[in-house]
This record gives structure tokens, C-alpha cells and sequence, in this order.
């Protein structure tokens, strides 16, 4: 009975590191950089999507926080505080598959927004409020879409003539390298990286983990048949943790080359590259700019969301 009490337990904790090890994996291509000053503009991204660089990400989006605004329901008077964002390009670069209804906006469109869940219970009480209205500074926007989370936010179309704060892109393959990646972002929005968020370096950490709770789901079972003398079962529970490991991390590992060096003989490689990824996430620890990034952080911050 307690065997089995253990191993259930261990079976539940691995089953919630694999769902979010899922849940991750729609990032795993996704990066973010903030610039230390707004200085990307549509020009340069439009330059950037006519080049032939454009071949090495899906989708790309300009953001930027224009500040916390109140949002009004007029047929009620009802009211919801949201910190709003203005953006350009494909916003699915920004919120991936986390759209809990509607659609996203296009370039173009004027007078419509995006709320999250949070936003639209506030105003309507109810997640089901795709085509209604609210008022944002005076001026009516219809709610084409809601996203998935719950810290108030609302993102309408940015101006062509704004300058953003930053650019979130979708590279073509999660492996591809993200410092490259940046480096070609800041060459087209003229502007210095000032914080980069990586869902390929969350990803590795999060098939490290998951290694090490399926490690524990099967390992300590194991220990406890060999103390009950039960050997043949804990050598076929070894063998299939073995099995399993080994196929999350060598078949999903994203990792390219920014994760090893030029030469074998650059024996200060990976002492730097400790500290530079330890410096991005000490920067998403400090600041999540919006919910899904506290997801790469934590299990916790997805629990009850979409997993595909």
C-alpha cells in the first residue's frame, strides 16, 4: 500500500512536469528582446519583412506599453484598469496559441482590441464577449479577441509612425540560434538589447527537469521492490526510466549552437555562457512583461490553461 500510495504521487508529479513540458514547448521558438530605448519603427520592420531574413522566423510583432488605462463598459458604467499595449505585425509572435476566443487583429484595422480574462469578466462578466464594445480614452474599440490570463491587460493597434519598445519573433526552428537572432533584430530596429527572453533556453531547463522527475518517479519505486525483494519488477522499472529519459531529452533538446563553441579549445565557453543565460533569467525572475513568460518561470503559472 505504500509502494503504491508513493508511486502514485511521483506519477502525479510527473504528469503535471509533462503537461507543462508540453505547454512550453509552443515556445519553444519564441524570443523576445526589449530595447533599452524605444527605437524599433515600422519602417524597419517592414524592411526586415521584405529581406530575406524574414525566411528564418514565422511571425514577428512590434510592442509597446503605452501605460495603464481604464477601460469602460458604457451600457453599465462597469470599469476595469488594464495595462495597455500597442502593436504591430503578427501578434501571434507575442501570444502564441494562448488566445482563449475571437481572433487577433491585423495590421490595418483601427477601433478593435484584445482583453484578457480578467479584463472582460471586470466589464461583462463573462469570457463570452467577442463583438461588444468598451470605451478606452474617450474612444470606442470592439473586443475582436480574449486572451488566456488573468493581470488585466488590453493591446490595441499601434500607429505607424510610434516607436516600440520591443520585437517578439518566431524562429523557423527552435534550434536555430537566438543570439544570432538578436542580433539581427537589433540591426533592423536600430536598437540595443536591454533584456531577452528565450523559450528555447526555458525549454532545455524544462526537459532537464522533467528528466529528473521521471528519474524519481521510477528510480525510487525501483528501490522500494528491491527492498521487498521484488528485483525483476525494479530492473524493468530502471530499464523503462532509462528508456523514457533518454527519449525526452535526445529526441526534444533544442539546443543549437549558440550552446557550444566555436573551437574545443575555448575553454572560457562555457563559463560565459553560464553567466549570460544566468543573467537572462535572473532578468525574467525580476519582470515578466506578460503572463506566459511567468509560465516559463514556474508550473504554477499555467496550471488550468490551454495546454495545444
Amino acid at each position: 500500500m505504500g509502494i503504491g500510495l508513493g508511486a502514485g504521487i511521483l506519477a502525479l508529479a510527473a504528469a503535471a512536469v509533462i503537461s507543462w513540458l508540453i505547454w512550453l514547448h509552443g515556445f519553444s521558438d519564441y524570443l523576445s528582446v526589449t530595447f533599452e530605448e524605444p527605437s524599433a519603427t515600422y519602417e524597419g520592420f517592414r524592411n526586415f519583412q521584405e529581406s530575406s531574413d524574414a525566411e528564418k522566423f514565422t511571425s514577428v510583432a512590434l510592442w509597446n506599453k503605452v501605460g495603464e488605462r481604464e477601460l469602460i463598459l458604457e451600457s453599465t458604467e462597469r470599469r476595469s484598469r488594464a495595462s495597455v499595449y500597442g502593436m504591430r505585425g503578427q501578434l501571434q509572435a507575442v501570444f502564441g496559441n494562448t488566445l482563449a476566443a475571437g481572433r487577433y487583429f491585423t495590421d490595418g484595422e483601427e477601433a478593435v482590441c484584445l482583453i484578457d480574462g480578467k479584463t472582460a469578466r471586470e466589464l461583462f462578466g463573462s469570457r463570452d464577449v467577442t463583438g461588444r464594445e468598451v470605451l478606452l480614452d474617450g474612444e470606442k474599440m470592439q473586443v475582436v479577441g480574449i486572451l488566456q490570463g488573468d493581470r488585466g491587460i488590453c493591446v490595441i493597434p499601434a500607429g505607424e509612425d510610434e516607436m516600440f519598445c520591443g520585437v517578439t519573433v518566431r524562429k523557423q526552428k527552435a534550434e536555430q540560434s537566438s543570439d544570432t537572432a538578436v542580433s539581427l533584430i537589433g540591426s533592423y530596429m536600430q536598437g540595443t538589447a536591454e533584456r531577452i527572453v528565450d523559450g528555447q533556453l526555458y525549454y532545455i531547463l524544462a526537459l532537464l527537469k522533467t528528466a529528473g522527475i521521471l528519474t524519481a518517479a521510477t528510480v525510487i519505486p525501483a528501490v522500494l521492490l528491491i527492498m521487498v525483494k521484488e528485483r525483476r519488477l525494479a530492473g524493468a522499472a530502471v530499464l523503462a526510466a532509462g528508456v523514457l529519459i533518454l527519449a525526452v531529452i535526445a529526441v526534444q533538446i533544442p539546443a543549437g549552437s549558440d550552446y557550444l563553441p566555436t573551437y574545443w579549445s575555448d575553454f572560457d565557453f562555457f563559463g560565459e555562457l553560464q553567466e549570460e543565460k544566468a543573467g537572462q533569467i535572473e532578468s525574467l525572475k525580476a519582470h515578466q512583461e506578460f503572463w506566459h513568460e511567468e509560465g516559463f518561470l514556474r508550473m504554477k503559472a499555467v496550471e488550468g490553461m490551454k495546454v495545444f
